[in-house]
């Protein structure tokens, strides 16, 4: 298979540093069993609500996974992983400055001891899709 021809991709955000790359916020959830179907229900309503902040400004879209561990099991515990798209890294600090806290310590009163949580920011360099098409953001 023949690499793609790099006339095929399209610069996304031009190489300026005043511009605010966009991000991904990922939260991975390790839930105990016993209570996963109503700490995933929990889990979307609290996504639902990070999404609809400020009118949809600060996020564009949530995406909730089940995390599948290749040659892993853990009987005990359930592996979710919400990713939610910022609309720029300057509208994840929004998030973080206006309602991070809250909706932190709400989740922590309401689910305490019952699961654990490791949050990571990862920027958006590249987006490849089928049939050839690509998007990069120059660095």
């Amino acid at each position: 298979m023949a690499a793609p021809d790099s006339s095929n991709v399209k610069v996304i955000q031009p190489l300026d540093p005043s511009v605010d790359r966009r991000v991904i916020y990922e939260c991975n959830f390790s839930v105990d069993q016993s209570v996963v179907p109503e700490f995933a229900a929990y889990l979307r309503q609290h996504m639902r609500e990070i999404v609809e902040l400020d009118g949809g400004k600060l996020f564009d879209r949530a995406t909730l996974c089940i995390a599948e561990h290749e040659g892993q099991h853990d009987g005990e515990r359930y592996h979710l992983c919400a990713r939610y798209r910022a609309r720029s890294r300057f509208r994840l600090q929004e998030y973080f400055d206006k309602a991070g806290d809250r909706l932190r310590k709400d989740m922590l009163e309401k689910w305490a001891g019952r699961f654990e949580v490791q949050r990571r920011i990862l920027v958006i360099d590249s987006v490849i899709e089928a049939g050839g098409e690509s998007m990069a953001i120059e660095a």
